[in-house]
């Protein structure tokens, strides 16, 4: 082939039967277009109609040029001097129109808004009182800050009277901030990281509640619909088989030949069953009422368990609110010892107040020793509450009699609500003492920044 390429020989002429050039005639005969191979279709018919000029169908859009007025308030014509005349006169039709139906749900809606501005007027006011104790806080620490500056200016001349020599500030004083703005920029993030926790933990909270509320009135609901179908109708209710235990029967009964013995039982019991037909009404009766015994028991199983449930819960929200808490009161120890450190540093420079310093030193550490020991109760009595709580479940056995059972049933259920409700109670102190903890937090990062701005203001006036 690239021989004959080389030697310059004319190659054979292929005819492709492709598509990509189109036979299209030279004049437009017979409303012909597009290939003449191609025969009419569908699209060149509304092609041709087109181009014929055929009036098209109209279509209906269902669009929003017309405004929807139907939630909106009926527009009322003004009524005229010998209507107003006519109305006052007749009381009746004063008193019929008062019961108006536009009126009665535009009460709905005002009592909607009471509620809302009722909502708004409360945290409007919880938002004011947070902001007046920010700024009773802030005053104070003004005047913090101003006594400390006036106790700087004192030893910074008393140190120039008796002459010493202040050095600058040194490499150790570089490493050490460069340390507190690394543990301010962790604390923010896992500050950031335990809001996010927080705030997924209580989604999953809401959703399990509701998901509980829907199924215990979905029971309700049944309860409600069986004791109506009781009273009512006479017709025992019966569960129906399920598919695998009608599949299990059908086979059991293909596979199972009938033998000469079974004969000879069926012709017996069909005619016991002429005998025994005055005493059916009496099973039937004491069968419905072994349901409706097994059908309360079953209730109180699964009131059991949405209560298990509830602690279970309950129990996994104590346990993260302990796991925070501990984590604060971790930060809360090293934001204190870092405070103690500064005010050594402090000390070192200005070389004043020693005995003073040592003392509240002090009674700084005696107040977190008895902070802890507080802690240490409040675990203690939730650790012995959930003691008292964790009893042995009492589940009687199955030869126990019905009312045997419904009464253990109801003394469970009584006990494991009165856990729930003790659960809340201290999951809410939790709540209480974290916030408290956080506040100090916070209190002694305040304190720790405003220590390290007059050192640095201090060493910036002394350099």
């Amino acid at each position: 082939m690239m021989k004959e390429v080389e030697t310059g020989k004319k190659l054979k002429h292929v005819h492709c039967n492709d598509r990509s050039a189109p036979v299209i005639p030279k004049s437009k005969a017979k409303g012909q277009f597009v290939y003449d191979s191609e025969k009419e279709n569908v699209h060149n018919q509304l092609l041709k109609q087109i181009q014929q000029g055929v009036r098209l169908k109209t279509v209906k859009t269902n669009d929003r040029s017309r405004p929807v007025l139907e939630g909106l308030r009926k527009f009322r014509r003004q009524m005229t001097i010998e209507e107003q005349i006519q109305k006052s006169a007749s009381v009746a039709d004063v008193v019929a129109a008062a019961a108006e139906p536009d009126e009665l749900d535009d009460i709905d809606k005002v009592r909607d808004d009471l509620q809302s501005t009722k909502q708004m007027l409360a945290l409007e006011l919880r938002n004011k009182e947070a902001l007046e104790r920010e700024n009773k806080r802030l005053m104070a620490r003004l005047l913090n800050l101003e006594a400390e500056l006036e106790k700087g200016k004192a030893a910074q001349n008393i140190l120039k009277e008796k002459g010493n020599i202040v050095q600058m500030r040194t490499e150790d004083d570089d490493k050490l901030i460069q340390k507190l703005k690394e543990e301010a920029t962790e604390s923010s993030k896992m500050a950031k990281d335990m809001e996010d926790m927080y705030h997924k933990t209580a989604e999953e909270l809401d959703i399990t509640r509701a998901k509980l509320e829907c199924a215990w009135l979905r029971n309700t609901q049944l309860e409600m619909d069986l004791k109506t179908l009781e009273t009512h109708g006479n017709v025992p209710i019966t569960k129906q088989p399920s598919k695998k235990l009608v599949s299990s029967i059908s086979n059991a009964k293909l596979h199972s030949e009938p033998s000469s013995e079974e004969v000879t039982e069926e012709e017996e019991t069909e005619t016991e069953t002429e005998e025994d037909f005055g005493l059916d009404d009496v099973a039937e009766s004491a069968a419905q009422q072994e349901k409706r015994v097994m059908r309360e028991l079953k209730l109180f199983a699964a009131k059991l368990r949405t209560l298990k449930e509830k602690r279970s819960l309950a129990l996994k929200e104590k346990n993260n609110l302990k796991e925070y808490f501990s984590k604060l009161h971790k930060t809360l120890k090293e934001e204190k010892k870092k405070y103690k450190e500064l005010q050594r540093e402090v000390d070192k420079m200005a070389k004043l107040m020693k005995d003073v310093d040592e003392e509240d030193a002090e009674n700084e550490e005696q107040e977190d020793d008895n902070q802890d020991n507080n802690e240490e109760d409040t675990e203690s009595e939730s650790e012995s509450e959930e003691s008292e709580g964790g009893e042995s479940e009492g589940d009687l056995p199955e030869s126990a009699t019905n009312e045997d059972k419904i009464s253990n049933f109801n003394r469970r259920i009584k006990v494991y609500e009165t856990r729930l409700t003790t659960l809340k109670k201290s999951n809410y102190l939790l709540k209480a003492n974290i916030d408290r903890r956080q506040d100090d937090l916070n209190r002694q990062k305040e304190m720790s920044l405003t220590l390290q701005e007059d050192l640095n203001s201090v060493l910036a006036e002394l350099g």
